[in-house]
């Protein structure tokens, strides 16, 4: 928080100050989250690599448990797109493990107008906890579209991001930073609609009417896309649809690098769609 000082006492510490430095304790970072939570005056969110989450998993789950609403986590460099680290510091399981939690909603939005949606509906939402899944890269953004209706879209868990010109073909499910591939393949096929989905928790809570609008069961020809695990993708693709995503670890090379070569671009994605 600018200008808020910094909590604790020495160096330029006080304890009037508001930003806690925690240093490598995900765990103890974690557990004191949830302490001020119980406390209950104030709100608080704690960030670090989304890879490292494993490290402060008990915690989320005490907090979604116990519906702490005052917590939030802001977890970047969220994929394969981490690159020169390697590995160790690609995740590429992460997000989908932390959509598992129940009453946790996990948000990984694809610019920065879902950005901004994604962290008001941390701050207000009410019944629990939620996690902030922010890449590293610099992404494009879907101006084409109104800003208040990617943030209504947003709060709304999935939207239409880029609506078909033609006949409805193909359904292409985006998030994160795989939101700009999907509409720049849509640029070129005029039946393809965009479906941006920020946050499938919140998408799940949404009316039956609204979720068929989004998706309709009439178009079964669909593809989802994400730079991670792709199980938790066949539930809105279906088995007659297709996934783009990364179910095996890293590589260490310049980010872009590891997105081409495990076929995190636009140009691998039409290819998907065209063998459909």
């Amino acid at each position: 928080i600018d200008g808020a000082g910094n909590f604790g006492a020495g160096f330029d510490k006080t304890y009037a100050g508001k930003n806690l430095y925690f240093g490598i304790r995900e765990h103890a970072m974690g557990s004191i989250m949830n302490g001020f939570a119980y406390h209950g005056i104030f709100k608080i969110s704690g960030s670090t690599f989304a890879v490292f989450v494993d490290y402060l998993r008990p915690t989320i789950r005490v907090a979604a448990l116990a519906e702490l609403n005052r917590v939030s986590y802001i977890l970047t460099h969220d994929s394969i797109g981490v690159g020169e680290d390697g590995p160790t510091h690609q995740p590429v399981e992460t997000v989908s493990g932390l959509r598992v939690f129940p009453n946790l909603d996990v948000y990984r939005p694809g610019d920065a107008e879902e950005t901004l949606a994604a962290y008001v509906s941390s701050v207000t939402r009410k019944e629990g906890p939620t996690a902030l899944i922010l890449s590293r890269q610099n992404l494009d953004q879907n101006n084409a579209m109104p800003a208040m209706e990617r943030r209504e879209g947003t709060l709304k868990g999935a939207y239409i991001a880029k609506k078909e010109t033609e006949d409805l073909d193909v359904i292409i499910i985006a998030t994160g930073s795989e939101l700009q591939h999907a509409l720049k393949v849509a640029e070129s096929n005029a039946g393809a609609r965009v479906v941006s989905m920020p946050c499938m928790e919140a998408f799940e809570r949404q009316s039956d009417e609204y979720k068929s609008e989004i998706l309709p069961a009439s178009c079964t020809k669909r593809v989802a896309m994400e730079a991670g695990v792709s199980a938790m993708w066949y539930k809105y693709v279906g088995t007659e649809g297709k996934i783009v995503g990364v179910d095996k670890f890293g590589m260490s090379a310049p980010g872009d690098i590891v997105m081409k070569e495990y076929g995190m671009t636009p140009e691998n994605l039409a290819e998907v769609i065209a063998s459909m």
